[in-house]
């Protein structure tokens, strides 16, 4: 069975330090380039997710990349980390992650299915 935050098969979006990380880390521009490449690692931790945001750019080719590769990634199933730094707050039915004293919408990069796991403290996503 899989481990807090690490559900295969969907974005596990975690606060740095709450669960287990993986040993493979990755910044979020490699997984981008992962992605374009289709050469996703089958558990991965993508890390600086709210550099991204604060450079809006990363953030916008980020959801384009992971938007692209939705259907390659339902069918290959890994199980991929945002490991965090920051804090989630609910903003509606969306969660925002504030980081650096912003707010960023989630929502942007991940889609509004957004969900929290009931049995802990972290966000998942459909790919």
């Amino acid at each position: 069975m899989a481990g807090p935050g690490q559900i295969p098969g969907r974005y596990n979006i975690i606060v740095e330090g709450e669960y287990n990380v993986f040993d493979h880390q990755m910044p979020v521009e490699e997984f981008i380039k992962r992605l374009k490449d289709d050469d996703v690692p089958d558990k991965v931790s993508v890390v600086g997710l709210g550099d991204a945001f604060e450079d809006g750019d990363v953030a916008d080719e980020l959801a384009r990349a992971m938007d692209r590769r939705a259907n390659d990634l339902e069918y290959q199933s890994p199980t991929v980390q945002f490991v965090v730094e920051g804090s989630f707050h609910r903003s509606g039915k969306t969660y925002d992650l504030r980081y650096n004293d912003a707010l960023h919408s989630l929502q942007q990069v991940f889609g509004p299915q957004l969900e929290r796991k009931e049995e802990g403290d972290w966000l998942v996503a459909p790919f």
